[in-house]
């Protein structure tokens, strides 16, 4: 295991946030969310965080999710939304530094998924 994977699974834990180590990557909840860091061994400086299954998409709602997810990945910084078959995910991906500060960088990182899960409910919603 890497030392920036260590380091990653530490800071989770002293956050409170119970990371568990998976064959996908690092599943951990945050404000009863269940998310998860997908882990690259080739790169252990890419971050890449998911909140996954947000929404169910299908082909009724198909035009206007796909609507949504164009505007947050517009407007969201570091966020990105997905459409993983038929459901929506959001994530980010970032480049780590050969020192990271977690705590600098995954309490915001964990905000900026919420606020972009949020946004796509509300502009889902004021699409209907």
């Amino acid at each position: 295991m890497s030392t920036i994977k260590q380091d990653i699974i530490e800071y989770l834990s002293e956050e409170g946030l119970r990371p568990q180590d998976k064959e996908y990557g690092i599943h951990f909840k945050y404000h009863m969310l269940s998310l998860f860091i997908r882990w690259d061994e080739e790169d252990d400086h890419y971050l890449s965080i998911y909140l996954p299954s947000i929404f169910s998409s299908d082909e009724n709602n198909r035009g206007d999710v796909l609507e949504v997810i164009n505007r947050i990945n517009l407007n969201h910084k570091v966020v990105k939304c997905l459409l993983v078959n038929d459901d929506v995910w959001v994530a980010t991906e970032q480049l780590l530094d050969s020192t990271p500060v977690f705590g600098d960088i995954i309490e915001r990182t964990l905000d900026m998924l919420v606020q972009a899960r949020d946004q796509f409910y509300e502009d889902l919603r004021n699409l209907s």
